[in-house]
């Protein structure tokens, strides 16, 4: 099985993940921005994988941050959000890794891809 070491992105002020609902996903930086993302919840019970996703990421995360499918999870603790910039090829592969890894809450895993294995945040 195919493996690949990504960079997941993480706040550089800081070191932190990113918080959703604050991310100004109308900024420079996302203009070009393509590979995968993970969004999740952390609660006093623990964190769950709400969705994982591909695409353009600041077009992506900005329709996840309107969705009240997604954004209602935010009752159970801070929506966190991260991405990893890779290439068209192997964004389906990594897609369905992470969605085999993380059975995400919402959505639905591509079941023509053989999963690329990636270090996981």
């Amino acid at each position: 099985m195919q493996s690949l070491n990504v960079h997941w992105v993480k706040n550089s002020n800081n070191n932190q993940w990113f918080d959703l609902l604050r991310l100004n996903l109308n900024a420079p930086y996302f203009l070009s921005k393509e590979g995968v993302y993970i969004i999740w919840y952390v609660g006093a019970g623990g964190a769950k994988v709400i969705r994982v996703g591909q695409g353009h990421i600041g077009l992506r995360l900005q329709e996840h941050k309107n969705n009240p499918e997604i954004t209602r999870y935010g009752t159970y603790g801070q929506l966190k959000v991260t991405w990893a910039i890779v290439d068209k090829q192997s964004r389906d592969g990594i897609e369905a890794y992470l969605f085999d890894s993380y059975s995400p809450l919402i959505g639905e895993r591509s079941p023509a891809a053989q999963p690329i294995v990636v270090n996981l945040i």
